[in-house]
Formats: structure tokens, sequence, C-alpha cells
């Protein structure tokens, strides 16, 4: 017999209800600050995205950044997501 508090737990996969064109954030993670900075810009232009730095891992090799911009779309929310995604300089996209 299936738990209904089972069945909720799968509602987390559901896409969430974004409304646009809303502020969007991503955290980028990566080993060499100014190139992360570069990539970021190149993923959102022509749009100006506000970049701030997030962390420094302790041993000073790995750099998150916040970038923040307005986007008008899920497509183009995604594609950023993508295109930050592919660079291989980028360690990992939140």
């Amino acid at each position: 017999m299936a738990d209904s508090t089972t069945d909720q737990g799968f509602s987390c996969r559901k896409k969430p209800d974004i409304s646009y064109p809303c502020s969007w954030e991503y955290k980028v993670i990566g080993s060499d600050r100014e190139r992360l900075e570069e990539i970021i810009e190149g993923a959102c232009a022509p749009l100006r995205p506000a970049i701030t730095l997030s962390n420094v891992s302790s041993s000073g090799r790995y750099y998150s950044l916040n970038a923040t911009l307005e986007v008008e779309s899920e497509e183009m929310r995604l594609n950023i997501f993508k295109r930050l995604q592919d660079s291989k300089e980028v360690k990992m996209v939140i």
C-alpha cells in the first residue's frame, strides 16, 4: 500500500512555476576568477549581469561567482545555463 507522504515526495520533480520576466541568479564555480567573469559575460550577452564573488575555497583554488540578471523567458534562462555549463573552464553551475 502506497504511503501518501511518499507520493508527495515526487512532487519536487515538477517544473517550477516561474513568472517571467524575473531576476535570476546563477552560481558559477571554477578555478580562474577573471576567466569565469568573461565566460559569464559572454553567456549572458547582450545583457550585462551583476557579477559578485560568492566564495573562495579554503585552498584558494576555486571561486564561486554569482551572476544576477533579468531573464525574459524560460528559454532564455535555460540557454544561458547551457552556455555556462558547456564551458570547459566552468566546474559547476547552480
